[in-house]
């Protein structure tokens, strides 16, 4: 009796683990930006599992998800975006920039970098729209008079000159 129980067992298996593998898939596709340029680097994963990957250079990517789950693409400055897996076997996204504000990083003395609200104590700062009403001949000479401790000095443009 066992050893009927034990064959029948092994044919449940063997006829039933083809069907579960069955169901997943390799999905190919291709991420783009909304001009159409290939993204690369971006982030693929099936959502609640820990399968990912990323993007190649021309934006190709691969990966293996089972009909029914969900692939979530992500990419810094863009929206996340979630597409379902089902028949189609190439699943080809555009990602669409937002504009994110993101904590400033102000880099202090000897290279450290911090966050702009950690700092304990003041810092100036100087934006592109205020450097361009300047309208000084270059950028070095538009920082005169913007940043308090900023000494800005020019030279003749002479070849060896200081």
């Amino acid at each position: 009796m066992t050893k009927r129980a034990v064959t029948l067992l092994v044919g449940i298996l063997l006829f039933a683990a083809p069907r579960a593998f069955a169901q997943q898939k390799t999905i190919t596709g291709k991420v783009t930006s909304e001009q159409g340029m290939p993204l690369p680097g971006v982030s693929i994963a099936v959502k609640g599992t820990i399968v990912s990957t990323s993007s190649n250079n021309d934006g190709n990517y691969s990966i293996r998800a089972v009909v029914g789950q969900v692939l979530q693409f992500r990419l810094i400055g863009t929206a996340p975006l979630e597409r379902p897996v089902g028949d189609d076997d190439v699943i080809n996204v555009e990602l669409r920039k937002v504009a994110l504000s993101l904590d400033a990083v102000v880099v202090t003395a000897l290279g450290q970098t911090t966050t702009q609200r950690a700092l304990g104590y003041s810092q100036q700062s100087v934006q592109g729209p205020e450097i361009a009403q300047t309208q000084r001949e270059n950028f070095v000479n538009a920082l005169q008079g913007r940043v308090a401790g900023v000494d800005v000095t020019s030279t003749s443009g002479v070849p060896g000159a200081s």
